[in-house]
């Protein structure tokens, strides 16, 4: 028998794919191709390798979310703290506007998303909890998409400022859909990320489903005890028959 009446999906690679089937961020190669032809690397390798080791840093210190043009002005003036700020700004939105347009066009939805949208839809209550860099813009993107109808709220950690998996973004979730602490187990979370969707949410309270995607991208099968599913046809109320 179903023991949740909610259900908060994650957004990408769990409702909307991006990048190649892989995870591959070969279509961002333009952004980083921007400060290799500003001088200030010799590659966009090279700038995206720094960028992530920044980025790993970053979230290892706190559950703040930092907006993708701070955190490309804090890499382009590190690398050269000699240009003159404005210059580092310009080229940071340069490469927001540019990442906006090579994102976008790298999304898709996985197999079966919109007919298990479409069977859940009134049988519990569904919110989107995100983390993205652009204000927003997951809430465009599922629009984009036709998905308004099944979604009572999008929240992403660009917006409210914090990111999974620290408990802020969950509990401000959790106010958005009026579900009270003692309550909080019967939400059910979906997502592709072990830690963020599935061990941090039951930490906090809630259930955990994890969307394994380890057969097609470079993420962990799921360890012994983990509720999982492979595809978007086996999340149904049989699953939880099973279970």
């Amino acid at each position: 028998m179903v023991s949740f009446d909610w259900i908060f999906f994650d957004c990408f690679n769990t409702l909307i794919d991006d990048f190649d089937q892989t995870g591959e961020e070969l279509a961002l190669l333009p952004v980083y191709s921007l400060p290799v032809a500003a001088g200030l690397y010799a590659s966009a390798a090279e700038f995206r390798q720094e960028y992530h080791r920044w980025r790993d840093r970053q979230w290892q210190m706190d559950h703040r979310e930092i907006l993708m043009k701070d955190r490309y002005q804090a890499v382009l003036q590190a690398r050269s703290p000699q240009s003159p700020a404005p210059e580092i700004e310009q080229l940071a939105a340069a490469m927001v506007d540019c990442f906006q347009g090579c994102y976008q066009q790298s999304l898709r939805l996985p197999e079966g998303v919109e007919e298990m949208l479409e069977y859940w839809q009134d049988k519990a209550r569904i919110g989107v909890v995100s983390n993205f860099y652009i204000p927003h813009w997951p809430t465009e993107l599922l629009a984009s998409f036709g998905f308004n109808p099944y979604l009572e709220f999008v929240l992403d950690s660009a917006a409210c400022g914090w990111r999974k998996p620290g408990q802020s973004i969950y509990g401000i979730a959790c106010e958005l859909a009026q579900v009270s602490q003692t309550e909080r187990s019967r939400i059910l979370f979906v997502g592709d990320h072990l830690q963020n969707d599935v061990l941090a949410p039951q930490q906090f309270g809630m259930q955990g489903l994890y969307f394994d995607r380890s057969q097609e991208r470079s993420s962990s099968p799921p360890p012994t005890g983990v509720a999982a599913i492979m595809h978007w046809s086996q999340f149904r109320l049989t699953l939880f028959d099973q279970t």
